[in-house]
Order: structure tokens, then C-alpha cells, then sequence
């Protein structure tokens, strides 16, 4: 008698699993683009091969990575996202969502509706990263990775590896950008992305790669402007929370060439009180470096370089800081500062209806630049 129980027990076990799925038989979204036209929003999803994210053991196939672009409209962003349902075929998860791109057209008037909506998805997380770009979102999407690798490993989904060697514009995550959303006196740099068909090519023919291009500005919920990568150089050193590794090419007098990696900044500011009309605002930079070429120098030192690349680094700063203020953006996020330190004098300047850009100044650059090693290379320190 006691044996049926048991029996009835161990068949309730086996079957509490009777609706699960097989990860094969579920629509796994990796990238999401979310555009703006005619009164209505436009998703596209980009859709992996299942064995782009699960590799299989053994042998594995090469070749192109497969992807599939889907692409829903509606009033709203959940309209839109439900759009896509009824051709899925199978039930689709945005839980694995690794990348989130903004066109321009929604940067410049609909971001906050837009980033509220994603939010208040149910399965979407906080941690994608997020760009934006001026072109065609699905020519973005079909750039493929090289070398038969998973698109899961293109600067899209993973853009902390390049970021790592070649540290341009700093990614950044959803969570992130709502700062410069929903925060009233915050600037957050939303990286620019793009493809080209002009670097890599295989078996002759041009394969299309994304590639950084500059940020934008995004500040209370609306795109305050392009920053190229001219206006990058001041930001790399003042904006950015950190630095991995960028080149600084310096020229010495004699026309020798010398480059410097950049491996860490750590900018100090200090408004200092003005009048009622301006702020001076100091910046001292410090940067740890190290130096990767020094071509056919002859007697030059390391104070010469520290020289040319502090000099160097305060005219980037300068020169971002003026033409980033002549079209009305807050490349170093001065006004937070102001925010967070000095409530009173904000309310005030906001008041008047003018960016608050506008009434400071740049009055002091300093740059200390630490030659954390030389490589190869022997030199003196003076």
C-alpha cells in the first residue's frame, strides 16, 4: 500500500516540465532599433541564428553569421513591439536584448516617450548598450562579423573589446542614458554608430563592418547636437569615466614623431563664483601614458614628451570646450556640478532660459601627464 504514493509522487515530478521549450524553438532578440516617422514608431529586431548563441561542441560550420531583420510599427513602442508577434512563428524573448539603437529622427524629438516605453517592457532589461546613428537602421543591423566569429562578438553586441584597444567614444548602457533623460542637468554621450564596406573584404568583396563615427549630446531628453571626433579629443580627457587605451601622436621639434598610448585620465573641475553673468571654470587633467613610438628621436627626454603631451592635451581641451559651447552643449557636463553643489545658483541661471553653458567660461587648463613606462624605448628623464 505504500508503494503507490511513491509511484504517484514520481510521475507528478516527471511532469513539471511538460511545458517547457527547447531553446531552439524560441525567437531569441539581440539588437533592437527603434525609429520615428510619420506619427509612428518603427522596430526593428534583429534575430540570431540559434547557433550563433549556443555553439554547438564538436566541428562548427563557418561562415557568414546568419541574421534575420524583423520589423513592426505602431503609435506607441509596445504597440509596436507587439507587431511583430503575429509573423514570429514561435514565442519571441527580449530578455537577451544585448544592443539598443535610436535613430536620429527619435534622438531629436520623441527619446523620452521612446526610453519610457522600452522600460516598462516587462522582459527588457536595464543593461543593453545603446547607440545612436543617421543611417538606415537595417544597414546597420546586416553588418556582419569577420573571420567567422558569432555576431554576438561584433562591436555592436561587445563594444567594451574594442573599447578596451582602442578606447574612442565609451560605450554606454541603457540605465546610463536615462540620466541624460529623465535627470534636468545632466549631458550623457550617446555614441554614433555606423558601417563601412572600406576596410575589410572577403574573397575580394567588401563585407560591412559597424564602426564608431562620434556621439551625440543628450541632454533632458532631447539630442543637443553631434560631437565629432574633433570635439571628442577634450572630451576623451574630461567626460569620459575612464580611459583604457587611445594613441597621441606628438611631433617634436626637430619633426621626429612620438606616440603616446593613453591608459587613464582623472579630470579635477572647479567652478569657481563669478558674477551673476559668468562662471570660471578650472580643469587640471592628470594622464597616465606610456610611450609606443618614438621613431628617430635623437636626444630627446621624457620630460620633452610630458612637455609637448600636456601642452597637447590642454589645447584638445580648450579647443572641445569653445566649439562644443558655440552650438549650446555641455560637452563636460559642467552644469551637473553646478546641480548637485550648488542648487541655489542653478535655479537662478536656469531661470533666465539660456543653456547654462552659456554663462561660463573656460579660465584655467592644466594637464600632468605620468609616463608610466617608455617600452622598448630608453631615454632620459631629463
Amino acid at each position: 500500500m505504500r508503494v503507490a504514493p511513491a509511484i504517484l509522487a514520481f510521475i507528478l515530478l516527471l511532469t513539471g516540465c511538460w511545458d517547457m521549450k527547447e531553446a531552439q524553438n524560441i525567437n531569441f532578440i539581440t539588437a533592437l532599433g527603434v525609429d520615428y516617422a510619420e506619427g509612428r514608431y518603427i522596430i526593428y529586431a534583429q534575430l540570431l541564428d540559434f547557433a550563433e548563441i549556443a555553439k554547438q561542441e564538436g566541428k562548427v560550420e563557418t561562415g557568414a553569421g546568419k541574421v534575420w531583420i524583423g520589423r513592426g510599427e505602431g503609435k506607441t513602442v509596445d504597440d509596436a513591439l507587439s507587431s511583430l508577434y503575429p509573423a514570429s512563428q514561435q514565442r519571441t524573448f527580449w530578455t537577451h536584448v544585448r544592443a539598443i539603437v535610436f535613430s536620429k529622427a527619435l534622438l531629436d524629438a520623441h527619446l523620452p516617450d521612446a526610453a519610457n516605453g522600452l522600460i516598462q517592457t516587462r522582459d527588457l532589461r536595464y543593461t543593453p548598450w545603446v547607440f545612436g546613428t543617421d543611417k538606415p537602421i537595417p544597414e546597420v543591423f546586416s553588418s556582419v562579423s569577420i573571420l567567422n566569429e558569432s555576431v554576438l562578438n561584433s562591436e555592436l553586441l561587445d563594444p567594451e573589446e574594442i573599447f578596451k584597444q582602442y578606447s574612442f567614444v565609451e560605450p554606454i548602457r541603457l540605465i546610463k542614458l536615462m540620466d541624460g533623460v529623465k535627470e534636468p542637468a545632466v549631458t550623457s554621450l550617446l555614441p554614433l554608430i555606423s558601417w563601412t564596406d572600406k576596410v575589410w573584404k572577403k574573397e575580394g568583396n567588401p563585407t560591412p563592418q559597424v564602426r564608431f563615427v562620434g556621439a551625440y549630446a543628450i541632454a533632458q531628453g532631447s539630442n543637443r547636437g553631434l560631437l565629432d571626433p574633433t570635439l571628442l579629443q577634450g572630451a576623451r580627457y574630461v567626460a569620459f569615466n575612464r580611459m583604457v587605451k587611445f594613441p597621441l601622436p606628438l611631433t617634436l621639434e626637430d619633426g621626429s614623431p612620438v606616440t603616446l598610448s593613453i591608459s587613464h585620465c582623472d579630470p579635477d573641475i572647479h567652478i569657481d563664483a563669478g558674477g551673476d553673468e559668468h562662471l570660471k571654470v578650472r580643469i587640471h587633467v592628470r594622464v597616465k601614458a606610456y610611450i609606443t613610438e618614438a621613431g628617430f628621436a635623437s636626444g630627446v627626454t621624457a620630460a620633452n614628451i610630458r612637455a609637448l603631451a600636456e601642452q597637447r592635451i590642454q589645447q584638445a581641451v580648450k579647443r572641445s570646450f569653445t566649439a562644443a559651447k558655440a552650438k549650446k552643449i555641455d560637452l563636460y557636463n559642467l552644469e551637473e556640478k553646478l546641480y548637485r553643489y550648488e542648487q541655489a545658483r542653478w535655479k537662478k541661471l536656469s531661470s533666465r532660459g539660456k543653456p547654462l553653458i552659456s554663462f561660463m567660461d573656460l579660465d584655467q587648463v592644466t594637464a600632468e601627464v605620468t609616463l608610466v613606462h617608455s617600452s622598448s624605448y630608453k631615454m632620459r628623464n631629463r
